[in-house]
């Protein structure tokens, strides 16, 4: 899990990955409620797209290694929405879990992508 941070003066922050069919990867941002989140993920094969937990979400290890999230996820952000993009208000206090996935039977090899973190 790799926090993302902000530079100073800035609240839009950008990371990269890469992700292999059916991978995850998982980051965390520490926000406050009232403040407005954008999260968004651009990548080269199409399958890659993320989901935004709650602050009281927990992560563990599958059993095939890769991270998993279980926990509350915010409007529109969760499992079944496929979010390539999302803003929304803070809800409480906390670190939220952003988790960035690539859907099986996208492509055999693994592919880059970036993540695109707002926060106001």
């Amino acid at each position: 899990m790799q926090a993302i941070t902000f530079p100073p003066g800035s609240g839009t922050s950008t990371v990269t990955g890469q992700l292999a069919p059916g991978g995850r990867n998982v980051y965390y941002v520490l926000a406050k409620a009232g403040q407005t989140l954008s999260v968004t993920v651009a990548s080269g094969p199409r399958g890659t797209t993320f989901q935004v937990f709650r602050p009281d979400a927990t992560l563990a290890r599958g059993s095939d290694g890769l991270p998993v999230v279980t926990g509350r996820t915010l409007p529109d952000a969760g499992p079944s929405d496929s979010a390539m993009a999302w803003i929304g208000a803070i809800p409480v206090d906390g670190n939220y879990l952003v988790l960035v996935g690539r859907a099986e039977g996208s492509g055999e090899l693994a592919q880059p992508y970036s993540l695109a973190v707002s926060l106001k």
